[in-house]
Formats: C-alpha cells, sequence, structure tokens
C-alpha cells in the first residue's frame, strides 16, 4: 500500500481531500442540526415569556375593572350624599324662614342701623 501511495501521490491527495470534505460536511450538518434545535428552543421561550407577559397584562386588566367598578360605586353613594346634604340644607333653611328668624347678616345689619 506504501508503494501504491508513493507511485501515485495524486490519489492520495484526492482521497485526504475527499475525507476532509466528507468531515467538513458532517460537521456542517451536525452544527445546522444544533443550531435548529436552538432556533426551536428559543421559539419556544419566546412564546413562553409572550404568554406570561399576556397573563399579567390580563390581571392588571381585571383589576382595573375591578377598581373602576368600585371607583363608579364611591361615585353614585357621593352624589347620593350630595343629594342628601343638599336636601337636608333647602329643609333647615325652609325651617328658619317658616319660623321667622332673620338671617344673622340681616339681624347684624338692623342692630347696626338703630
Amino acid at each position: 500500500m506504501v508503494g501504491d501511495a508513493e507511485k501515485n501521490p495524486i490519489a492520495l491527495t484526492l482521497r485526504i481531500k475527499t475525507a476532509i470534505g466528507t468531515a467538513f460536511g458532517a460537521a456542517a450538518a451536525h452544527a445546522k442540526l444544533l443550531a435548529d434545535q436552538e432556533d426551536r428552543e428559543i421559539e419556544h421561550l419566546v412564546a413562553t415569556v409572550i404568554e406570561t407577559q399576556l397573563r399579567k397584562i390580563q390581571c392588571k386588566i381585571k383589576h382595573f375593572e375591578e377598581l373602576q367598578l368600585i371607583m363608579e360605586n364611591e361615585y353614585t353613594q357621593i352624589q347620593e350624599l350630595k343629594e342628601s346634604l343638599l336636601v337636608d340644607r333647602v329643609d333647615v333653611l325652609r325651617r328658619v324662614f317658616s319660623a321667622g328668624i332673620a338671617r344673622w347678616r340681616d339681624h347684624h345689619s338692623s342692630v347696626k342701623l338703630t
């Protein structure tokens, strides 16, 4: 065999180049498989992150909707209290006028005139 290689160095060079090409091809194929696997893993992780963020946003939206309902209820209560206070004030003024009690301002100005 050594004699064949010495007799035909071109054949030996071709076999070495072929072996190197085959090794590079196998390494490239393996690298491609690893890259594809890594791409799939990255896509899965990105999908998981997006899903988690969506759940967080949905939770925040639900919380804000609950807060909005609470605020609307409180606003209604405040409006009812405001109306009740106005009715009470009108009632007090009606009683004062029906009792014939002058306003302090009117009473005070009449005292100065005398």
